[in-house]
């Protein structure tokens, strides 16, 4: 008797508590607002949980300062390229995290850098910044990823599906010693 007492309990005990997750952020209306050398800081502490991200893939420990390198936002800052931009993504005036574009090899554009906050994530926030930012600029793209994540290479044809219709193609980098090659997806609009 006493056991179906115990279990009696644990079920109610388990339907009764709330669920473990909060809800979700708000995740809309999702802006993008010109960054600048004024918000090194936020750029800085997103590309810290960028390249965090990154680190799995790559292999990638942090310095013995607890950060992470992260050249092309350096470079960002630095203005070593005029032409390099960036955003930070905003949500319901939340950071929501940051994309960077820079020249394309030969011509045209790349996202150089894409982040989102992972509370963020699969619910339309990062393809409404990638639709947003690719926007800004019609002409030919080329944004690079890792084949490796099968959820980067789905967000990124459907951003490249959305940008121009069936006609982007992709092609393979060259595998580089220490970490994984990249994909290219490229396309016009």
């Amino acid at each position: 008797m006493a056991a179906i007492a115990r279990q009696l309990w644990k079920t109610l005990a388990v339907r009764e508590s709330p669920s473990p997750m909060p809800p979700r952020p708000p995740a809309e209306p999702v802006e993008l607002r010109p960054a600048g050398r004024t918000d090194r800081a936020v750029l800085g502490n997103l590309g810290q949980l960028y390249r965090h991200d990154l680190s799995e893939a790559y292999r990638h420990l942090p310095n013995p300062d607890g950060t992470f390198n992260n050249r092309r936002l350096d470079l960002f800052l630095a203005v070593a390229d005029p032409r390099q931009r960036a955003w930070l993504v905003t949500v319901a005036g939340a950071l929501g995290g940051f994309v960077m574009t820079a020249p394309a090899p030969g011509d045209g554009v790349s996202i150089s850098d894409f982040f989102i906050v992972r509370a963020l994530r699969r619910c339309g926030v990062g393809r409404e910044a990638a639709r947003q930012v690719i926007a800004m600029t019609p002409g030919r793209w080329s944004i690079g990823f890792q084949r490796y994540n099968p959820g980067v290479q789905r967000f990124w044809t459907q951003v490249a599906s959305d940008a121009a219709g069936d006609t982007w193609t992709t092609h393979d980098d060259p595998p580089v010693e220490g970490r994984p090659p990249d994909t290219w997806i490229t396309f016009r609009t």
